[in-house]
């Protein structure tokens, strides 16, 4: 959305009537707005809003199939969204809450912006959900990537316009840390149990995708890492996190009824603690390992029964 959708309320709810009607019964869930906390796209105030969510709460008895999401608020300010939630218009109620999550894009998805890392940030999110009587009590979390190194104006943290000796934004991350990142992000919080699901955004783009759709779609690391990762443990079950120190990263699934061990560290390199006899391991993008360490790049072991 943009301002428009605020000073032209008709041209809006036209405009989401028209696609809530073309896709209702091919979707899951419907996100509306996005990032409602950031003036750029659209929403100033309370009134403006509800004025943008007001059409929604009619469509919600139109089509009440269709399972709608939001408020989409954008990075770790929970003031927007407890804020947000207390603003929308009467009869609205989302069926999960929904936000854009970021852990500031500077470093790694464990770093803290005070006391809140990832799991921190989930679990209060999860907690606002469940204290809130107008969502119900599922977190998705419909946003999250970071940005590439090299990819200029496509970053999603640089201007649209760039001098030539403009230097590079200092949160950007090579293609083989923003695999690494991403991995850890997705299990820290569906593993955490207050997110139910994550989605990868975009899975194409030249500045934060796992394909490069200015170089024909090639895949990056990501992709061989996301690929590897479904196929390993998509359908898996989360058993628990065994006792390691605070910067390493040892957890236990239950897979096709065998165990499998994901482990990494934060930072540096320490030796894989006693799992027992391992019968396969694997790198992030399900290379052959013969030796077994925990690095910052996620490696995974398949136990002998």
């Amino acid at each position: 959305q943009d301002r428009d959708a605020i000073l032209r309320p008709d041209s809006w709810e036209s405009f989401v009537t028209s696609i809530v009607s073309e896709v209702g019964d091919k979707v899951e869930h419907i996100e509306i707005a996005h990032a409602i906390n950031r003036t750029k796209w659209g929403v100033w105030s309370s009134s403006d809003l509800k004025s943008l969510f007001q059409p929604i709460a009619r469509l919600q008895q139109r089509f009440p199939k269709i399972r709608f999401m939001g408020p989409s608020c954008i990075d770790f300010e929970y003031h927007s969204l407890v804020s947000a939630l207390a603003d929308l218009p009467k009869g609205l109620r989302f069926d999960s809450l929904s936000h854009l999550l970021y852990v500031d894009r500077r470093g790694a998805p464990e770093g803290k912006q005070g006391w809140f890392s990832t799991v921190e940030k989930s679990a209060l999110l999860k907690a606002i959900a469940t204290s809130s009587n107008v969502v119900e009590n599922k977190v998705v979390i419909s946003e999250v990537n970071w940005p590439l190194k090299g990819s200029g104006i496509w970053s999603p943290v640089s201007c649209p316009y760039q001098t030539k000796d403009q230097p590079e934004h200092p949160v950007a991350q090579t293609a083989q840390d923003y695999a690494e990142f991403m991995i850890r992000y997705l299990v820290l919080t569906v593993c955490s149990g207050h997110v139910d699901q994550v989605f990868w955004w975009r899975l194409s783009a030249h500045g934060y995708g796992i394909v490069d759709d200015l170089n024909n779609f090639s895949p990056r690391p990501a992709f061989h890492a996301l690929r590897f990762f479904m196929s390993l443990l998509g359908n898996a079950t989360f058993l628990k996190r065994l006792e390691t120190d605070e910067d390493s990263y040892l957890l236990e699934f239950s897979a096709a009824g065998k165990r499998v061990m994901m482990g990494w560290r934060v930072t540096g390199n320490s030796p894989l603690p006693q799992v027992g006899a391992i019968e396969q391991a694997w790198g992030i993008s399900g290379d052959q390992l013969q030796r077994y360490a925990l690095t910052p790049s996620p490696t995974y072991y398949l136990l002998a029964e």
